[in-house]
């Protein structure tokens, strides 16, 4: 075999990155019945109100938001670690075992249906 990319690529035992990525994600959603989309390249997310779960490497998701209020909310759950900040926007890593606290805070329920948790001031 001479080892060619394109009979590589062409092997349909081959699993690509982002069919990988959706496939953890739905694992990891499913007890919670949160709906996985794909984003415009064809990663998956979970959308919120507040922001976005995303899938990150296959051990971590990430979250995104651009609501600074939200910020120290997801930082104080355990296992959420700082990945970027900005003055507007923050994204950050944590362990799929946080999925359901860190959907709370960004506004995510099951079926993709928006949660107003309790602990979040209405004023957010």
């Amino acid at each position: 075999m001479s080892g060619n990319a394109t009979t590589d690529s062409a092997n349909p035992k081959q699993v690509s990155q982002k069919q990988r990525a959706l496939e953890h994600m739905r694992m990891v959603a499913k007890p919670y019945r949160f709906r996985v989309q794909l984003d415009i390249e064809g990663f998956p997310v979970i959308s919120g109100r507040y922001g976005q779960i995303e899938w990150f490497d296959g051990e971590d998701l990430a979250v995104y938001t651009n609501r600074p209020r939200l910020f120290a909310r997801l930082w104080a759950i355990p296992g959420v670690r700082r990945h970027q900040t900005g003055d507007s926007e923050m994204r950050a890593l944590f362990p799929a075992e946080a999925l359901r606290q860190v959907a709370a805070v960004i506004g995510q329920d099951r079926h993709g249906h928006i949660h107003v948790d309790p602990n979040i001031p209405a004023s957010i």
